[in-house]
């Protein structure tokens, strides 16, 4: 604050002074200016700064009087003691009235406020708020030792960092609750960021309320301003969406199909009492079962149409298996819509994924499949070999008038017999190749047993396929067993031997990107075919977000919700080689930890067809075979920002500045 003193010299003797002195040395704690005028032919200097030392004349009866405007140091404290004195080299017969002294005791006043805002009116359970708090001082008196709290309501957990400026200070970071001693000068603040998430089962209003209180022995001249409260509209919402399928495109009258209905809630808010629906066409005849994940409930079981209440908490399903079977009159299309309402006070930002059909075309079909095989992986040349080819129909739909083919090698010389099952009829015998018209009900069969000679001059590979197809009419849901092929070799067989080897290249941190490279390598003398199912597969950790892969020749396929790669293709014998690439995004959990992950390699190790033997990928800059890849991923917190400041200069010109002005502010005061 401020201080002005009145410092009247006077003369009242007979005799007239000239060049008496008036001295007045202020405490450090104040910063003063004065003026001074003359009466009765007094005469002094008119203005200065700093303490008081004047030369002045005093004729008798006259007098001088300094008006000195004093800024109190903020920092102050105890008593303010301050003495003025007159003197000369004329003898005073009452020297005792030549000192004066004004003694005032300091009281600190601070006018302490907190500010709290979010800067939204509403929020959304399961998402998140960031809270601004700020509490200042706007003096006149410094505030050590303030106190400012926030007890966040249960329903969020926060963590927060602190900032001072205008030289207050605080704790640098936290979590949970606010509960913070700082400084405050008179001018300076301190502001906390709070980043909260939100329960997802919150409701109602989210009210949060910030308090600063000044220290013992310092009085708040404004305790309404010392509290600050947010308030949100906590409104739910929930992104629900449902599918459902039966895995086909067509279905048979009197044959059967199952739904897989799945009722999600992406979040961010939990949404009870959801509703799931499905009015099943007349010509389906259903039962169903339910079960829940992700905390998700639903009704257990039931039959007919499903109207089910369900709670679907944020990242919660229930997913309903529906097993029915379809009329034998029906016609035309079979198609079924489920949908997924949610309840009362719950918005859907996504309705447009809140309802799924799944649409089959009715007509005739039967699966019909064909196995062929030798029982044997080599044959000699000039031997021989016994296929037994078996076509067979797994319906619903009968296939009469099926045709069943198999055009032998002309290495090969055949006779061949055939006998039906489960209604299947065929001819009875031939010889050379097999171009058979054949009936097979649902659940019906031929089987052909051909016996073969080996031509002597045969060389390589004795391949060999038999082929079933539908008559005309019938649709076969599943082509791809149409064909079975056996294959032998004529002499030793060669086979293939993959091996690979995995590096990792990247930004080992949280939020970097790693690369893995896989090297596989063919070291066999046969070629690695591309078999039935999967030639490479890498599931990397929980602790890495798959992104991409790619390959260098055959197939590379990158499943980004199981973190699974693999790859299709063939290897050339003898040295054939493919470069796989991966690139994965390491996530926070991986934090201070080592990360490590192993590719397995499945080969045909025997030239039969199919991938039965297996490899693991190898570090290379490791020592030995067969080790994982790991990578050592950065820990710890990001640094700390360090907070521009002023100098100590600076500081003391501010608040000489701040001083100016609360001057001018109470001597225009007075003046009023």
């Amino acid at each position: 604050g401020s201080v002005t003193y009145t410092i009247t010299a006077s003369n009242a003797g007979a005799d007239s002074v000239t060049g008496a002195t008036v001295a007045d040395t202020f405490p450090a704690i104040l910063t003063c200016t004065w003026t001074c005028v003359g009466a009765g032919g007094g005469t002094c200097t008119a203005s200065g700064s700093g303490n008081l030392n004047d030369t002045v004349n005093l004729p008798s009866g006259g007098s001088v009087t300094y008006t000195a405007s004093c800024a109190i140091s903020a920092s102050a404290t105890g008593t303010l003691s301050n003495t003025a004195t007159v003197s000369s080299g004329v003898t005073d017969p009452v020297p005792g009235n030549n000192s004066a002294t004004d003694t005032d005791t300091l009281a600190p006043q601070a006018d302490l406020s907190v500010t709290k805002t979010d800067g939204v009116t509403s929020v959304t359970p399961g998402g998140s708020a960031t809270y601004t708090i700020t509490a200042s001082n706007a003096g006149p008196s410094n505030a050590s030792g303030s106190t400012v709290a926030d007890t966040f309501p249960a329903s969020l957990t926060c963590t927060w960092t602190c900032v001072g400026a205008g030289g207050g200070t605080c704790t640098a970071s936290g979590s949970g609750n606010i509960s913070d001693t700082v400084n405050l000068p008179a001018g300076g603040s301190v502001t906390y960021t709070a980043s909260c998430t939100i329960s997802a089962s919150a409701t109602g209003t989210l009210s949060n309320t910030a308090t600063v209180a000044a220290p013992g022995g310092v009085t708040d001249s404004t305790p309404g301003n010392n509290s600050a409260t947010d308030s949100d509209t906590l409104s739910p919402q929930a992104d629900l969406s449902i599918t459902k399928t039966d895995g086909v495109t067509s279905a048979t009258p009197g044959g059967s199909v199952t739904y897989t209905i799945v009722a999600s809630n992406a979040g961010p808010s939990n949404a009870p009492g959801s509703t799931v629906a499905d009015t099943f066409p007349a010509t389906l005849t259903c039962t169903w079962t339910c079960v829940g994940a992700g905390g998700g409930t639903c009704t257990a079981s039931g039959s007919g149409n499903i109207n089910d209440t369900v709670n679907l908490p944020s990242g919660g399903s229930a997913t309903y298996t529906a097993s029915c079977t379809i009329s034998a009159a029906a016609t035309g299309s079979l198609v079924n819509t489920a949908t997924v309402a949610a309840a009362g006070g719950v918005t859907d930002p996504t309705p447009g994924n809140n309802s799924a059909t799944d649409t089959d075309a009715l007509g005739a079909s039967a699966d019909l499949s064909i196995t062929k095989t030798d029982g044997v992986t080599s044959v000699t040349a000039g031997g021989s070999v016994t296929y037994t080819i078996v076509a067979s129909n797994a319906g619903p739909s009968n296939a009469s008038g099926t045709s069943v083919a198999d055009t032998f090698p002309a290495s090969l010389t055949c006779t061949w017999t055939c006998v039906g099952a489960g209604g299947g009829t065929c001819t009875a015998s031939g010889s050379g190749n097999i171009a058979d018209t054949v009936n097979l009900p649902s659940g019906g069969s031929v089987t052909y047993t051909a016996s073969c000679t080996v031509s002597p001059s045969a060389t390589g590979s004795l391949v060999n396929t038999a082929t079933v197809a539908a008559p005309g009419g019938v649709t076969d849901p599943t082509p791809g067993n149409n064909a079975a092929t056996d294959t032998d070799m004529v002499t030793a067989a060669p086979t293939a031997a993959v091996a690979g080897t995995k590096t990792a290249t990247g930004t080992f941190a949280v939020g970097g990107t790693v690369t893995y490279t896989i090297v596989l390598t063919n070291g066999g003398s046969a070629a690695q075919t591309d078999n039935p199912g999967d030639e490479f597969t890498d599931v990397l950790p929980a602790t890495l977000a798959l992104v991409s892969a790619s390959a260098t020749s055959g197939t590379a396929t990158a499943t980004v919700g199981t973190n699974t790669v693999t790859w299709n293709g063939a290897l050339a014998a003898s040295g054939g080689t493919v470069t796989i690439t991966i690139n994965a995004t390491i996530l926070a959990s991986a934090a201070g930890t080592t990360v490590s992950n192993q590719a397995t390699i499945s080969y045909d190790a025997d030239a039969n067809g199919s991938n039965e033997a297996t490899a693991q990928t190898d570090d290379p800059g490791v020592a030995g075979t067969g080790n994982p890849t790991a990578i050592q991923v950065a820990g710890g917190a990001a640094p700390v920002q360090e907070i521009p400041a002023l100098s100590p200069l600076g500081l003391a010109a501010l608040a000489l500045v701040l001083a100016g002005l609360a001057m001018a502010f109470l001597r225009r005061r007075r003046q009023v």
